[in-house]
């Protein structure tokens, strides 16, 4: 049996999409500035940046469709679509963050002067 939504819980879960978009896009914007000092990111922003920005565009666009009320009727489905690209993309760039993170070292450690050993 489906629960019902009432106009509170919807209220809510459309701000819960708008607040997880905006997250997420700044999680990009963090990526995309550190890109810079990391070879692994640069490479992986090349493969799978285009693809994280359309997502969040689409995210975007559903939670602005939602909030301006006209799909009354696609809102569960709306919202259905908002949270699986809401997970996929938080997935999409915690796997970004953890290879910065390895790529930050690795480029770190590899800058540090080579003193052989006497």
């Amino acid at each position: 049996m489906l629960e019902e939504l009432t106009d509170d819980s919807i209220d809510a879960q459309i701000d819960n999409i708008d607040v997880a978009a905006d997250i997420l896009r700044r999680m990009l914007v963090e990526l995309q500035s550190l890109e810079v000092h990391c070879s692994r990111l640069h490479f992986a922003m090349c493969t799978s940046g285009h693809a994280i920005r359309q997502q969040l565009d689409m995210l975007s666009g559903i939670a602005e469709l939602l909030k301006s009320g006209e799909a009354p009727l696609r809102t569960r489905e709306l919202s259905q679509r908002a949270k699986t690209l809401i997970f996929h993309l938080a997935a999409e760039l915690e796997q970004l963050s953890v290879q910065t993170e390895h790529g930050l070292r690795i480029d770190h450690l590899g800058s540090l002067p080579y003193y052989a050993a006497v």
